[in-house]
């Protein structure tokens, strides 16, 4: 009725994550006198907050408080094999490693206990960072045990292979054929990361990475001076990435089946965004210009190339 142009596109997709370049993931993990437990990690944070979710895997795996736990990504001092944050890996590795640390020192926590009684490991119960002895009802915290001269602390390591995530994503695009700007009016992406630590980050890096698909199919671009080889998108005079106003609404949902490959059930889901985004946002593209007699394009379908195939098209005609 406004003279735009609707497309749909679909893109169902299972994406091999989870691989690393080193055997195996190692976490040092603490006890401090203070009450408080330091994990160490090789991994780092580039924006997925590591901080949080594996702070909150550890929390989860000890009953404690998770402000009382803290993460240190590549500590200077500290000799840890472990693999860098790319490929959605980090959850599925390094914080299933976390999990793993978190009931080891438990277990360490319980043997130190055992002797403070003068008992053995069998017969100390753990609970929410106390350490009780079932036979003389003695009590002890962990903070207590890591104020001794030999401290409390152990670490773990594990070899993680490759989870299969996979996802379905829909888009909807409006375009104005005299401008041949598009607007992406709808989206829905259904996603299985396994288990889900932390739904509102999950859903914040599908967010991102889809709202990153479509900087990818409508505007990114490096482009080279064919006889010099210069750069000639090295400002973001030329170079466009997504703005706010690139999404209006998007309906994030979960379906997750837990992986049996790690002791969390992790699949990952930093890359589901921007998976399923690029070929579903194509999808619609193509759907959308396909009644003028318009053929798929190559990214990205800028406005200025969306109007060019649209008025060759109708020439053509």
């Amino acid at each position: 009725a406004r003279g735009r142009l609707r497309g749909i596109g679909m893109a169902s997709f299972i994406e091999n994550t989870g691989a690393g370049i080193f055997p195996k993931d190692q976490i040092d993990i603490e006890a401090h006198a203070d009450g408080t437990v330091h994990a160490y990690s090789v991994a780092h944070s580039q924006g997925q907050s590591h901080e949080t979710t594996f702070a909150q895997v550890i929390a989860e795996a000890m009953g404690l408080d998770i402000e009382h736990v803290f993460l240190h990504e590549g500590q200077p001092g500290r000799t840890l094999i472990g693999n860098h944050t790319g490929g959605s890996r980090s959850l599925v590795g390094a914080g299933s490693v976390c999990r793993d640390a978190a009931l080891k020192l438990v277990e360490v926590a319980k043997s130190a206990a055992a002797e403070a009684f003068g008992g053995e490991p069998s017969q100390v119960e753990y609970a929410n960072g106390t350490l009780t002895d079932r036979v003389g009802g003695r009590s002890l915290t962990l903070a207590e045990l890591a104020a001794r001269p030999e401290g409390l602390k152990t670490q773990a390591e594990r070899s993680i292979g490759s989870t299969f995530p996979t996802g379905c994503h829909i888009a909807e695009v409006e375009i104005d054929p005299h401008t041949g700007v598009t607007e992406v009016c709808s989206y829905t992406a259904v996603d299985d990361c396994g288990r889900a630590v932390n739904h509102l980050i999950v859903e914040g890096q599908v967010h991102g990475g889809v709202v990153q698909g479509i900087g990818q199919v409508f505007g990114e671009q490096a482009v080279y001076d064919a006889d010099s080889g210069q750069l000639l998108t090295g400002s973001f005079m030329d170079y466009p990435m997504p703005r706010i106003g690139a999404l209006r609404d998007i309906r994030i949902d979960e379906n997750c089946t837990p992986s049996a490959l790690n002791s969390l059930g992790a699949k990952g889901a930093g890359e589901s965004g921007c998976t399923g985004s690029i070929s579903a946002l194509t999808n619609a593209m193509a759907d959308a210009l396909r009644p003028l007699g318009v053929g798929p394009m190559d990214m990205p379908v800028t406005p200025a190339r969306v109007w060019q195939a649209i008025q060759t098209a109708g020439g053509a005609k």
